[in-house]
């Protein structure tokens, strides 16, 4: 404890304890002591600067110098070597915490396997959401090459039409359809052929990419009837994707729906080209369209004929060519 000079009362007009930062201090003891901080606890600066606290100063230094000079023991070289071995001790027992598996057999850490589940989830992730977008691009794709094969086609029945005056007819102007049976066994693919034959079309625009059989599209089935609204209508369908009705029951299968869908892009639809150089993919071979003669719009399924009575019925054996009213749109390959 600092020493106190008998005349602390007088001059300063504090009591032992003091007030100030130091409780245990007079406020002239304080000053010292503020005195020796601010000189960095150089003497002979601090006196120089303030020679009328020269004996208060010398009092404070003195007892900061006994402070440092006090005997501290060594500490004992057992002590660091046990913190040194629980240090290491600790270092052991965290690398262990950190494996997984058994007989000290190399494993990821938990940090890393964390790591690695994140990545495998991320995986799972973009794979469900990716293969899905790529195989809907693929179906897009798809439908796309086709819907551009049919716009070449359109370009070539174009160039047929104005060199020729008619529409591509294999079989002449007006075919006798009173010898055929059924129209499971009629070829419309050798109309369009002309195309290619005469140099119209290149051969891919035959058919639909999506038709690995090759079978080629389905076109409107030529009548005397028809032909001249084929070259006249500009939003009747001429052209579209396969039949599938009469692709299936070709092979001996039987049409589930009437009103199924091209087989051609897994049975979402089928592109048509319509008169007028357009081409549309429908989700429906049912369509709203105007007959050839005129009159009000009326529903007609383009994948099946009408009979006589203008009703497009069963498809099957029994509804022959010779039945068909030829007042409708009928594509078939």
């Amino acid at each position: 404890m600092m020493p106190k000079n008998p005349g602390d009362h007088e001059q300063d007009g504090s009591d032992a304890t003091g007030g100030g930062l130091y409780p245990n201090l007079s406020a002239a003891d304080e000053r010292a002591v503020d005195l020796l901080i601010e000189h960095g606890f150089d003497l002979d600066a601090a006196v120089r600067a303030n020679p009328s606290e020269a004996k208060r100063l010398a009092a404070a230094h003195a007892l900061f110098v006994r402070t440092e000079a006090y005997p501290v023991q060594a500490p004992d070289a057992s002590l660091v070597d046990a913190t040194m071995a629980r240090i290491a001790r600790e270092e052991d027992e965290r690398e262990e915490r950190l494996k997984i598996g058994s007989r000290g057999v190399p494993t990821l850490g938990r940090g890393r396997w964390a790591d690695f589940v994140a990545l495998a989830c991320v995986a799972l992730l973009l794979l469900s959401i990716g293969m899905p977008l790529l195989s809907n691009l693929q179906h897009r794709r798809g439908i796309d090459l086709c819907a551009n094969n049919l716009r070449a086609l359109a370009s070539g029945l174009e160039l047929y039409t104005k060199d020729f005056s008619s529409r591509p007819i294999a079989a002449g102007f007006a075919p006798d359809f009173s010898g055929l049976k059924s129209w499971k066994k009629y070829d419309n693919r050798q109309h369009l052929a002309l195309l290619h034959k005469h140099g119209y079309c290149d051969p891919a625009c035959m058919h639909c990419a999506n038709d690995a059989s090759h079978d080629g599209y389905a076109s409107m089935v030529p009548h005397e009837r028809m032909n001249p609204a084929w070259l006249t209508a500009s939003g009747l369908p001429i052209v579209a994707d396969r039949n599938p009705v009469v692709f299936l029951t070709r092979g001996g299968r039987v049409a589930e729906t009437l009103t199924m869908n091209s087989l051609d892009h897994d049975s979402d639809g089928q592109n048509v080209l319509f008169r007028d150089g357009a081409v549309r993919f429908i989700l429906t071979p049912v369509l709203e369209i105007r007959p050839p003669q005129g009159g009000p719009m009326r529903t007609d399924d383009i994948w099946v004929p009408a009979d006589r009575a203008g009703l497009e019925v069963e498809f099957n054996d029994s509804h022959t060519p010779g039945e068909w009213s030829a007042l409708d749109v009928f594509l078939t390959q």
